[in-house]
């Protein structure tokens, strides 16, 4: 088994380049809990076989409320190197390997160490602050977004000071993006990748999580059957999702 070139990522571990790949849509029994979120990881570019771990975790799109977590780079990193110490060859011809993992069974960091979230009094200093504040309203994109399988959704944009939020995300990864791709392109001069295929790549949430009566802006969503769940002490309850990824799992 190999793993498909659309829809992978790419991740260099300890020098060398491995490609990803989560399945977006889960399979009959994925949808019921019976079967896990599945990684395959491969090496770019080889003939080598994949590796498939069992991640110990529900599919976020199961359809029986379970509570599925995040996979992050990191956590891909750890898993590859685990790998290879069990006998994983990913540059030599051979059957797929499968790693039954005892790291899998972590959930990932989702917040950097030593970082302190502002507390509630805090907030309401800044919010009560003689600073200019900008302005933010919601407003529905012209465009539609369709799904290969079926089912799409309507966009809630998010603009403030009249300016698309993802154009301002946009505009704030893209010197991040430009040096990945030119790291890229080191070890893969053909790499067909535009800087705004990286930078700013994600959708809007929709009108019914955004706009009102919907408190999704006003405090953190513990909608489980749409994210991922995370520890309970976890910094990342005191945040909020405003934009999702591309490929269709909110919290990707």
């Amino acid at each position: 088994m190999s793993v498909p070139k659309r829809g992978a990522r790419r991740i260099v571990v300890d020098g060398e380049s491995y490609v990803w790949q989560l399945r977006r849509r889960p399979t009959p029994d994925q949808r019921s809990g019976r079967t896990p979120l599945l990684l395959a990881v491969a090496a770019h570019g080889g003939d080598g076989p994949a590796m498939i771990v069992r991640l110990h975790r529900p599919h976020p799109g199961n359809e029986v409320g379970l509570a599925s977590a995040a996979v992050t780079p990191r956590e891909v990193a750890e898993l590859v190197r685990e790998g290879i110490r069990a006998g994983w060859q990913p540059a030599r011809p051979g059957r797929q390997f499968i790693l039954t993992s005892r790291l899998a069974a972590r959930g990932p960091r989702t917040c950097p160490r030593g970082h302190t979230m502002h507390s509630p009094d805090q907030l309401l200093t800044l919010a009560r602050s003689g600073e200019r504040r900008a302005r933010l309203r919601l407003a529905d994109t012209p465009a539609y977004v369709s799904w290969p399988g079926g089912g799409g959704f309507q966009p809630c944009a998010i603009l403030i000071d009249d300016r698309d939020l993802i154009d301002l995300v946009r505009d704030a990864e893209r010197p991040h993006a430009v040096r990945e791709i030119a790291e890229r392109r080191r070890d893969d001069p053909e790499l067909d990748l535009a800087v705004d295929q990286l930078a700013g790549d994600y959708l809007h949430l929709t009108r019914r999580e955004l706009a009102l009566p919907s408190r999704h802006l006003l405090e953190p969503s513990d909608d489980v059957r749409r994210s991922f769940a995370v520890a309970a002490d976890d910094p990342i309850h005191a945040k909020t999702t405003v934009l999702q990824c591309t490929c269709g799992i909110l919290e990707c």
